[in-house]
């Protein structure tokens, strides 16, 4: 993979971002990598050599690794960052957890993440599939697991709006209890996950991110929509049925892969985004 710098990043920041040493110790499959779409997945091993990312892409990721440092320092009632293996279906599944407090049987993982990203993420499976994966490779090494939590260190929380917003979290650091599948339900998940990367697909359009077309009502001299529907019918229909109907007009917002245009680096190296009618589309942000 080769690491531009076209931001000028200083080079002591640059420098962290090239020289990482994570090692997954020669799994075929990791606990994070195991849930990613297998055609994104394919795609970056057969490609490695060819993709060009920039360094700035890895911000967010040395970020987090400086915190995780440095935090380990001074964590002395827990296990922390131990790499675990196991044979699944034929493959070498490893995962490193951050920490372990073994007498409690509690994961925890550190996330330095956004508001809008916590907010939303903790209500979706990434952090769910990656959490119970680590419990499941502690229980093949014999440790009972109780529960699962996420450390959410929100990076740009705001004091000023913790103030004014009840739905706002309270403080920068957010301890989220993560739903614990049952040893069965883990083993058919993972197993069911590792064999789905034997054959890769094309991605779905939950893999994707991708948002549906939108057909904007909008009205002279306003700059926002007056109403957003999915069914262009739909759509002229209330414009027809409008009593200004006269000043109202239909604007056409295009779909977007938005996992596909930001999110993967093999994606230049993808026939399904090549073909994907979003792909030269400028999408609504």
């Amino acid at each position: 993979m080769k690491i531009t710098n076209k931001y000028n990043l200083p080079s002591p920041i640059y420098n962290a971002i090239v020289n990482d040493d994570y090692d997954d110790g020669g799994a075929d499959i990791t606990a994070s990598s195991l849930w990613k779409p297998t055609q994104m997945l394919d795609l970056t091993d057969k490609h490695e050599e060819d993709i060009e990312v920039d360094a700035s892409d890895f911000l967010g990721t040395l970020l987090g690794k400086a915190l995780h440092d440095y935090i380990r320092k001074y964590d002395t009632e827990a296990q922390t960052e131990q790499r675990l293996f196991t044979h699944v279906e034929g493959m070498l599944l490893s995962g490193q957890f951050d920490r372990l407090i073994v007498s409690k049987g509690i994961i925890q993982d550190y996330k330095v993440t956004s508001v809008a990203r916590f907010n939303h993420q903790k209500h979706e499976s990434e952090w769910e599939n990656q959490l119970n994966t680590y419990a499941f490779l502690l229980r093949k090494h014999g440790v009972d697991i109780r529960a699962l939590q996420i450390v959410a260190i929100l990076r740009d929380w705001s004091d000023f709006s913790a103030e004014r917003n009840l739905d706002y979290p309270n403080i920068m650091v957010q301890v989220v209890d993560i739903p614990l599948w049952t040893p069965g339900d883990a083993e058919h998940r993972i197993s069911e996950r590792v064999n789905a990367h034997k054959v890769p697909a094309p991605c779905t359009d939950e893999e994707r991110w991708y948002r549906r077309p939108k057909f904007a009502v909008m009205k002279n001299g306003r700059k926002n929509a007056i109403k957003l529907f999915e069914d262009e019918a739909e759509a002229l229909s209330f414009i027809a049925n409008a009593t200004d109907s006269r000043l109202l007009y239909l604007q056409r917002r295009p779909g977007d892969s938005l996992r596909c245009r930001k999110y993967c680096s093999a994606a230049p190296f993808c026939p399904q985004w090549q073909a994907d009618d979003t792909r030269t589309a400028i999408p609504e942000e």
